[in-house]
């Protein structure tokens, strides 16, 4: 059986996966920033260049400027969302191992305002409520809960109706 490549790897320890989540969030940084700064400087340079040699009427280089900044805004939220899903895989593995403060540390990033999208079927926010109950924050846990309830559906969302019915953490 091959081994996995060491960027395969899943951390072991609390504090690996702590290390292995703020890589992730600067990663994660870092990538919006340089799509930003390419959709703000790099991509009216290179079609207005484009435009100037094609000689593209004012109507076709809307569209086609259009077309460009949607293709790259698409290709931004995608590697963003490697990053979100690698951080619940972080989530899930330090939950499974009962490591509370590791789980912390890769899932709250999913309860920031703007970072909600990013956990589609409610999982992170079952998770991180799973683990807020489990360090004794019941209120925050109460908001994470709230919030699944109401913007989230399917199978997470009834294993959280099941844990707070039964007050238990998992």
């Amino acid at each position: 059986m091959a081994r996995k490549a060491d960027g395969e790897r899943k951390p072991a320890t609390e504090q690996a996966i702590i290390e292995q989540a703020q890589r992730e969030l600067r990663l994660i940084w870092w990538r919006y920033t340089l799509w930003i700064t390419i959709l703000m400087f790099v991509a009216p340079l290179v079609m207005t260049v484009l435009a100037a040699l094609l000689r593209i009427g004012q109507v076709s280089f809307l569209i086609l400027n259009f077309i460009v900044v949607f293709v790259l805004v698409q290709m931004m939220l995608y590697h963003v969302r490697q990053s979100y899903n690698r951080l619940k895989q972080l989530g899930r593995t330090a939950v499974q191992k009962h490591l509370w403060h590791a789980a912390r540390a890769a899932l709250e990033p999913f309860s920031r305002f703007g970072n909600r999208g990013f956990d589609w079927d409610g999982e992170a926010h079952y998770l991180l409520m799973r683990t807020y109950l489990s360090l004794g924050e019941v209120q925050r846990a109460a908001k994470v809960r709230d919030f699944l309830l109401r913007y989230r559906r399917g199978k997470w969302v009834e294993r959280a109706r099941k844990v707070t019915a039964s007050g238990e953490d998992g």
